[in-house]
């Protein structure tokens, strides 16, 4: 009786998918240090329109849409299509790029479609470290862009697409972490409205667990505590979001890709909860290098995406993740009317997902 209470209505969603994220791309035009897809990168690996036909009927069901994958969306030409379709279907929708082909022309043909946001991966301040870690690519060229599209917008007078940077902290070699207060102003100028600093957050390669910063024994450098402070310090100070991940994994009841109502679909039309486990079956978790199964439930090619999703393996591995989640609305109650939530222990993740950083916050 009391969780009927105290539960919360759930709203009816006429869109029962919260978010498609759908892979325009696995192919790149830059080879980035940190990248754990470089070494499946191929330029024949983009999602067809074909592929893309057998998504477009679900459309109507997503409330939002990300085009962004393992590649480079704008590598793929028929990016402007997919956004008008999209934009058709009544769904928010937008794409992470490097911005190396973000063109003057492009960005203006995103302002007209209505393109809701564009997130920009640039992880430096400075020439120098950018060209470090963003091989392949020109800090003046992407700058210039990204102005481009400012200007562009405020002659159309849109406020859309809204605009996020996204910056990977490292130490070691590709050590960036320390222009993030300098970057916040570089990303006020370009009129970016949201910041993103994240962890390495998908570990698959050699090294890279080395360069993160974050810490499973608590310990973190004093600098790195510093440098964050200023940033959000000097972000409050101008008024712009930014977003700064745990230093040590805590695990979390369900993850930020929230696969009750999110999916991923890779550009061949493999279906899995997220982009993590429809590729990475080798990575590295505190150290240690461990193997896991890859998900994937189905292909849009061979039957209707509303069959996969409710295929009985998938509807368990959601399962799993609701029951967390009531489990831990059941603490919350108990600690609100004085009992004891300590008696309440969160079921397993399911199994790809323990040693994912995503479930821990980082």
């Amino acid at each position: 009786m009391l969780k009927k209470i105290f539960q919360p209505k759930q709203k009816k969603f006429d869109r029962p998918y919260h978010l498609l994220q759908i892979e325009s791309s696995m192919n790149c035009n830059l080879e980035c240090v940190m990248c754990p897809w470089v070494d499946l990168h191929n330029s024949e690996k983009l999602l067809s329109w074909e592929t893309f036909s057998h998504i477009q009927p679900y459309l109507n069901q997503a409330k939002e849409v990300d085009l962004t994958g393992g590649g480079e969306p704008l590598t793929n030409p028929y990016i402007p299509e997919m956004v008008k379709a999209v934009k058709a279907a009544g769904c928010k929708v937008g794409f992470s790029t490097n911005g190396l082909h973000l063109t003057p022309d492009v960005s203006e043909t995103l302002i007209q479609l209505d393109m809701d946001w564009i997130s920009f991966s640039f992880d430096a301040a400075t020439p120098e470290t950018y060209h470090r870690i963003r091989q392949g690519s020109s800090y003046e060229t992407v700058i210039g862009n990204i102005r481009a599209l400012k200007a562009l917008k405020e002659e159309a007078g849109s406020q859309v697409p809204h605009v996020m940077m996204v910056f990977v902290m490292m130490s070691g070699e590709h050590k960036n972490f320390h222009e993030l207060p300098a970057y916040i102003d570089l990303a006020h100028s370009l009129g970016a409205e949201y910041i993103i600093a994240k962890n390495l957050d998908v570990i698959v390669k050699d090294g890279d667990f080395e360069r993160g910063l974050f810490s499973h024994a608590g310990t973190h450098l004093p600098e790195v505590v510093a440098v964050r402070q200023q940033a959000e310090k000097r972000a409050k100070e101008l008024g712009i979001s930014l977003r700064l991940y745990n230093l040590e994994p805590r695990q979390q009841t369900i993850c930020e890709q929230h696969p009750v109502h999110n999916l991923y679909i890779n550009y061949a039309g493999n279906v899995s909860p997220c982009i993590t486990l429809s590729y990475a079956d080798n990575r590295v978790f505190n150290g240690e290098r461990v193997h896991v199964p890859c998900l994937v439930y189905g292909n849009v090619h061979d039957e209707p995406l509303e069959t996969i999703w409710n295929k009985a393996d998938y509807d368990a591995f959601r399962k799993l993740y609701e029951r967390r989640l009531s489990v831990e609305q059941e603490a919350m109650l108990q600690a609100i009317l004085g009992g004891d939530e300590s008696e309440y222990s969160l079921p397993d993740a399911p199994e790809g997902c323990r040693t994912c950083y995503y479930l821990y916050g980082i």
